[in-house]
């Protein structure tokens, strides 16, 4: 349950933050590969959290 409403924030602020980027001209594929990256380290960590158990 952790692991999800951490998932949630952090997509949502990427999600937010993803906006101002665009609007201040930071090319697309940019702030595309950013929200990945900030996804993935959540759901990474998630994983392997499960894994150890």
């Amino acid at each position: 349950m952790k692991a999800i409403a951490l998932l949630l924030s952090v997509g949502m602020v990427a999600g937010l933050a993803g906006t101002y980027l665009a609007e201040a001209g930071v090319p697309l594929w940019v702030v595309g590969l950013a929200v990945l990256v900030v996804l993935a380290v959540p759901m990474v960590a998630a994983v392997r959290a499960d894994r150890k158990r």
